[in-house]
């Protein structure tokens, strides 16, 4: 049972974000709690976890590594190049401590909705994918409606399609990719294939 709903942290969101991404987390709420409702997975957590994932998104490269020393969060040395990818486990540490959140599942999706990781629950699937597919992503992405459909059937197939594109992105701009980003898209490929192995027809040999 949440001890937390997202009744009880929409003003406050609504007070500490700017209209921009305010409305990136509204859509991403709306767009999580769907998918939440298609695959079985409490809408109200989803709508709550997507409502808090980028609390931490405003804060500076600067801030966000003073954040992290606060509060105990390893950094990498890809984290500690790019900064701006610690505003995901930083934010879980701030909704764990100062906003009395205390659902690890919820803490976790919000802590890998950046780059994912290895066997990430099926809740920080669905804000992993809905982050990156939220409507008003369309404005600086062209072709998300597909991957908003396959999400809808098979959220690994979307987030395969999510690491593809990204890893292509930071590869071709000569920019470091997450150790994160890497072993999940290895791992779920793996699972991927395992899983079409299982579900083959018998053959004779």
């Amino acid at each position: 049972m949440l001890t937390v709903t997202a009744t009880d942290v929409r003003s406050r969101v609504e007070h500490e974000l700017k209209p921009d991404m305010l409305e990136h987390v509204r859509n991403t709420a709306e767009l999580a709690r769907q998918l939440g409702e298609i695959h079985g997975i409490d809408p109200d957590r989803a709508e709550l976890a997507a409502l808090v994932h980028d609390i931490a998104d405003r804060y500076s490269d600067r801030e966000l590594l003073k954040l992290a020393e606060k509060y105990g969060v390893e950094v990498d040395s890809t984290e500690a190049r790019v900064p701006k990818l610690l505003h995901g486990p930083v934010g879980a540490e701030i909704l764990r401590r100062e906003w009395g959140i205390d659902d690890e599942e919820i803490l976790e999706a919000v802590r890998y909705h950046v780059s994912g990781t290895r066997g990430m629950s099926r809740l920080a699937k669905v804000l992993f994918v809905a982050d990156k597919l939220e409507p008003g992503r369309d404005r600086h992405y062209g072709g998300l409606k597909a991957t908003r459909e396959l999400a809808e059937r098979d959220l690994d197939a979307a987030i395969l399609k999510l690491y593809a594109w990204r890893m292509d992105e930071l590869g071709v701009a000569g920019r470091p990719m997450h150790e994160h980003l890497v072993s999940s898209h290895n791992v779920l490929i793996e699972n991927v294939r395992n899983q079409t192995i299982n579900e083959a027809p018998g053959q004779a040999w």
